[in-house]
């Protein structure tokens, strides 16, 4: 038994009242409850509990449909109803393609209504099992869900990746009708989902107040929407799949599907329906293992696959038996407009319509989504790969061509009147058949007198459809005589070093295919090749990049025997996006004389050798002399990169040389009397005063040199033999007397200071005191070397190679320049 005490509050204030009288003072009360009184009241609250938890439940979540139905009845009542109740029943259920077996899935769903929609629908793929388990199937409720055994293997063969592909489409100037019918939206959504091959498992429609759609519908891959503005003739579509196969090839089909066109009265202007489109990569794909995915992943997934422009269009998708070639028509954002490009189609005089070609949407060309060609670059790529070498060749007659389908390179090595036979050897024959049809301008010869329409047609060329790099290592083996005739030039436009594939691993080494380079080139041959995108200014040196292959082709070139290899890049014209690289060997170092050529001499060797137009002017559009200028010496970007990866090199350690903390001794301190050096020495220079070894000696006079290069010294000795071959003219005696050979550029040139510095003599013994070091760096490659190339130290006759004491001769180092020779008493400057 329990006790319990009580007393009520006129209890209290009488107990407060009698205290003084010792009696109790208030009216205590015993309550006695039993324990199974206690228990019983316990148990139940909590079976009531239990009844009302249970009675919300039913309510809320077994009979929502029956709640739903009539709450969406109710507001479909109050708004005004577009379309009868027939036609809301109308819409197509998702079916299942032949053969196909629907996967087991849970459809839940909860629809709000609002006074904004007209009708609300939903539609879902009904199977046996599901017809079972439904009680009351035409109205699709379904309160006992199907039972799903977690350990049943319900898979399907598909493979559906953490990743997806998402489409994304606007169209405009539709059809208003069309944008406002939910029976014909579903149609060509459910069209559109069975011709991509997905599987459609439910979709939900609302028809919006005063007008609109809204669909929704979720496939086993992922889910399809869209929604409509009929008054603006306005459609936004949504797909997203994370199933194998690419979107791309539906784009067309979702034009065509929902761009309905209006239907205008007589004297209205039709406007066609318009698409903006992207396709996008989502997720985390294993893209080892899927090829769509790592193709569209690269140039063309950047551009212009998954950008949003006024204009794109595929004009065509191929499958070779060696790549996949795509096409694609563009407008270039923020160079072009759609307005614009409009204009050029009409005729109505306007500058547009005059000039089309100018506004005309940019062609570009993916090979297995790799950014290849386009026609706003094309001529700018190819001029830049073809004409440098071809121009510092004497006399280019027969010329190879490694690759280049689109036939870009065959045209721009045709407008060189000294070629006689081009053999192009291109493995792809499809490539080039895809080219003639859609890039014939990369291939059109027509404005070159005595070609033909077309460069394959050019009766100097010979196509020959086999693997290139088989095809040499056959004709030219390494150990034995050529097969066939040897080539001038040898042009490689093949795929790019930086793609990671073994076949392009093994085309950039020192194997068999570049053993064959040496032999099946003339002496005095040249090879040409593009090395991918330029090296960039935080770049790693290019071993522990994907420029791996570029170097290991430099290296290998060197390794063969080529004497020199000069690097280069584009002007950024060629539309890639960074600069691209291209390198040239030479057999023959004298070949490269014609490399460092005057622009004035390159631009007559345009005059003279290039082909006659049939308009009378040039048949190149960005090269002439100027541009070969700019071509003379590698990238500070590749010199940059190249001192990363040969921190040895000398010139690399050094740098240029110059230090500008050293002291410049005024030129004042130095004079001229006759040589200690003997009687034929002449005049030879002298300190005046002691000149420290960390110091220059009238640098800033010493800099403004008189230089002539190889073509302009020979024209000087071709003069001096109209007089009996002896140095008659001053102009011959003064460099004879006064100048300094070189043979950097490949042949012989001079450099002839231009201050009192000219009558230095040279020492041969040894004893010279300043100017450039004796002796040869090994750690120096005089095949290649960016630095090098770039750091040409015009400064260093100006540094004194120790203490020089007042009154000593100021001796140059002899060895040092080449062409000098010594004399009994020393190499002598005369009078």
């Amino acid at each position: 038994m329990s006790k319990t005490r009580s007393s009520t509050a006129k209890g209290q204030q009488k107990e407060n009242a009698e205290k003084g009288d010792g009696s109790l003072g208030c009216d205590t009360y015993l309550v006695l409850v039993s324990k199974r009184f206690v228990v019983l009241s316990l148990l139940s609250c909590i079976l009531v509990a239990l009844a009302v938890g249970r009675t919300a439940r039913m309510l809320l979540l077994v009979n929502n449909n029956e709640a739903i139905k009539a709450y969406n009845d109710q507001g479909n009542q109050q708004a005004a109803i577009s379309s009868s109740p027939v036609a809301m029943k109308t819409l197509p259920d998702p079916k299942m393609k032949d053969g196909k077996v629907p996967p087991e899935t849970l459809y839940t769903s909860k629809t709000f209504g609002t006074g904004n929609t007209a009708s609300s629908q939903s539609r879902w793929i009904v199977t046996e099992t599901g017809k079972e388990n439904c009680v009351d199937l035409p109205d699709h409720q379904c309160p006992v869900p199907p039972s799903v055994d977690e350990d049943e293997d319900n898979t399907d063969d598909e493979i559906h990746l953490p990743a997806g592909q998402h489409l994304l489409m606007d169209i405009e100037n539709v059809d208003a009708s069309f944008l406002n019918s939910e029976e014909r939206l579903a149609h060509a959504m459910l069209k559109l989902v069975s011709e991509c091959g997905l599987t459609l498992l439910s979709y939900h429609c609302h028809a919006m107040v005063p007008m609109g759609v809204s669909c929704a519908g979720v496939l086993l891959e992922s889910h399809v929407s869209f929604h409509t503005w009929p008054k603006q003739g306005v459609i936004t579509l949504d797909l997203y799949t994370c199933g194998p196969n690419s979107l791309l090839p539906i784009v067309p089909l979702a034009n065509l599907l929902f761009g309905v066109p209006n239907e205008v009265d007589e004297g209205e202007e039709f406007k066609a329906p318009t698409t903006r489109w992207a396709h996008k990569l989502r997720g985390f794909p294993e893209i080892e293992d899927n090829d769509s995915f790592v193709a569209e992943m690269s140039d063309m997934e950047y551009f212009p696959v998954s950008k949003m422009i006024d204009y794109k269009n595929e004009v065509a998708t191929n499958s070779t038996d060696f790549q996949q070639v795509r096409i694609y028509d563009v407008l270039r954002p923020n160079e072009q407009t759609l307005e614009g490009y409009k204009k050029s189609l009409k005729n109505d005089e306007s500058y547009e319509s005059r000039h089309p070609e100018l506004f005309e949407p940019d062609r570009i060309v993916f090979l297995d989504g790799v950014l290849q060609s386009r026609r706003s670059g094309e001529a700018a790529y190819h001029e830049t790969l073809i004409h440098p070498a071809m121009f510092a060749h004497k006399n280019p007659k027969r010329v190879a061509i490694i690759g280049g389908g689109e036939g870009a390179s065959l045209r721009e090595v045709l407008k060189h009147k000294t070629v006689e036979s081009v053999v192009m050897i291109e493995i792809d024959k499809m490539m080039v058949d895809v080219s003639r049809k859609y890039l014939p301008s990369w291939s059109d010869c027509s404005m070159l007198v005595g070609s033909a329409q077309s460069c394959f047609d050019d009766i100097r060329v010979e196509v020959q459809y086999i693997d290139a790099f088989q095809w040499f290592i056959d004709n030219f083996p390494s150990d034995s005589s050529p097969l066939v005739d040897t080539f001038d030039v040898i042009i490689m436009d093949a795929l790019d070093p930086q793609i990671r594939k073994e076949f392009v691993n093994a085309l950039y080494d020192e194997g068999p295919f570049l053993k064959s380079m040496p032999n099946a080139l003339n002496t005095d041959g040249i090879f040409i090749s593009q090395v991918g995108e330029s090296t960039g200014t935080n770049d790693p040196p290019e071993i522990y990049t994907l420029d791996l292959n570029r170097s290991r082709l430099i290296k290998s070139l060197s390794r063969l025997g080529f004497s020199t290899i000069r690097s280069y890049i584009d002007n950024a014209h060629s539309g890639f996006g960074f600069p691209w690289q291209f390198i040239v060997a030479f057999r023959n170092s004298d070949v490269k004389a014609d490399w460092f050529a005057n622009p004035s001499l390159v631009d007559l060797k345009i005059r003279t050798r290039a082909m006659v137009t049939r308009d009378g002017g040039s048949p190149f559009k960005f090269f002439d002399g100027a541009t070969m200028q700019s071509f003379y010496y590698p990238s500070k970007l590749t010199e940059i990169v190249y001192c990363l990866g040969h921190p040895e090199s000398r010139d690399c350690k050094e740098g240029h040389g110059f230090d500008p903390n050293r002291q410049n001794i005024p030129i004042s301190t130095i004079e001229v009397r006759q040589s200690s050096m003997g009687e034929k020495a002449g005049r030879g220079v002298f300190a005046k005063i002691d000149i420290p070894r960390d110091s220059y000696i009238g640098l800033e006079k010493h800099i403004p040199f008189v230089e002539g290069d190889a073509h302009t010294y020979g024209l000087i000795l071709k003069t001096n033999k109209l007089n009996g071959g002896k140095w008659g003219s001053a102009l011959a005696s003064y460099i004879n007397d006064y100048g300094e050979m070189s043979s950097q550029s490949g042949q012989d040139s001079f450099i002839i200071d231009s201050t009192m510095q000219s009558f230095t003599n040279h020492a041969c013994d040894g004893s010279s005191n300043f100017g450039v070091k004796p002796g040869v760096s090994r750690e120096r490659n005089f095949v290649y070397d960016p630095a090098a190339d770039r750091q040409v130290k015009f400064y260093a006759r100006a540094t004194p190679l120790r203490d020089i004491h007042q009154g000593e001769e100021l001796l140059d180092n002899d060895f040092a320049m080449p062409g000098n020779v010594c004399e009994e008493e020393g190499d002598l400057v005369g009078e």
